[in-house]
This record gives C-alpha cells, structure tokens and sequence, in this order.
C-alpha cells in the first residue's frame, strides 16, 4: 500500500509526456503554453497593495481657495448628548444664570420640550406584583419560627415559614437562620455535586467568582 501511494505522484508526472511523443500534441502543448509565467496574489501583503486605490476627487477637501477658507469643521455629535435645557435645577447652582434661561423657555409656547397634556398621554403604570409591609409578627411569632427552624429544616424552609407567618424570606432569614448542622449538610451536599463537575463548568464557575469579586471593586 504504501509502494502504491509513492508510485501514484511519479505516473502523475509521466502522463504529460506519455501526451507529448506525439509531433502534433507537442506542436499544440508548444501554441497553447504561454512563454513567460504569470505569478498571482498569493500573500495578504500583495493583495491589500493592489487593492489600494486613492480616495475620489469627491471625498477631498476643496483646495482651490486660500488657506485659510478650505479649512472647514465637520460637527456630528453623538445621539446621546443631552441638551442644556434639559439639565435639572439640582445641578446648576442658586446664582446660576441659566436657571432663569430654562423657566422662560419652559414658560414660552415656541418650547419643543413643554409637555402638553395634547400632545400625548403618559403610559399606563406598570402593573407588578407589590406585597404591602405587615407588622403583624409579635415575639412569641418568632420564638416558634426559630424552634420549628431548629427541628427540622427541610421540612420548615424559608419559603414556608414564609408563608406560614406571611413574611418575607429575607425576615425569615435573620430572624430563623438555620442551625449548623444543617448548613455543614448543605456545604457537604454541594460539595459532591461539585466533583461530579467537568473542567468546563468548574472553569465557568471560577470565572463568575472572579467577575463578581471585579464587580465589587470596581474594575468593570
């Protein structure tokens, strides 16, 4: 097999000249073979100098004036910027000028930025779920959520206390943490989860620890 692979590229060779013993075949080959090789763009470097071409007469400036009269100042500014007359009372100072430049415009009708109750209506309110604060919780309330915390906390999880004594998890938290025993369950539990993980996701998790430490000192 491998006699057969080295013999394949020499009979490749030969099969131009097995077409060339022929006097006409070699008369043609000699008409159509040109007599000086042509070399392509075969680098990134010849390719972008050959498609470097000069700007049109359109895209320059104007030289037919003095110097100082073609020099021109393009200004686009962002979309983003905000407008002085936008800028909040809170941010300009009592002796301010502009304060009383603001409220005539804001009180002239020419003012684009005047709100009219014509031109428009305000959007409907956002309707989320809100939960109204209870003070309903007295002493003896958190002594039997401690204790039903304390024996036993998988059955009595925040979410239930929670709803039990309708509070929120946060409250349940500082006010029935778990006992220990119950926490070193949990770090153990987590802990064999994490050694079933492959190097992917223990990387991944690593990198969310580190982006989140970066977070908190802020270098993002």
């Amino acid at each position: 097999m491998d006699l057969r692979s080295l013999l394949r590229p020499a009979s490749q060779l030969l099969n131009p000249l097995r077409c060339l013993s022929t006097p006409r075949a070699a008369a043609t080959a000699a008409v159509s073979l040109p007599l000086t090789s042509s070399r392509g763009h075969k680098t990134t470097a010849r390719t972008k100098r050959a498609l470097k071409m000069a700007p049109h007469d359109s895209f320059l400036p104007s030289r037919t004036a003095a110097f100082p009269a073609d020099d021109s100042i393009i200004y686009n500014p962002p979309a983003s910027e905000a407008s002085p007359e936008h800028t909040p009372f809170i941010f300009l100072p009592r002796n301010d000028p502009r304060r009383l430049a603001i409220m005539r415009l804001r009180s002239s009708s020419n003012d684009p930025t005047a709100y009219s109750q014509a031109n428009g209506e305000l959007p409907p309110e956002m309707r989320y779920k809100r939960r109204e604060a209870k003070y309903n919780l007295t002493k003896e309330h958190i002594e039997e959520m401690r204790r039903l915390r304390n024996e036993d906390p998988l059955t009595w999880s925040v979410q239930k206390l929670a709803r039990k004594f309708e509070c929120s998890t946060v409250f349940v938290q500082m006010a029935a943490p778990a006992p220990p025993e119950h926490l070193q369950w949990l770090k153990g539990k987590m802990e064999r989860k994490m050694e079933r993980w492959g190097p992917k996701r223990t990387q991944a998790r690593e990198d969310r620890k580190r982006r989140a430490e970066m977070l908190y000192r802020g270098e993002l």
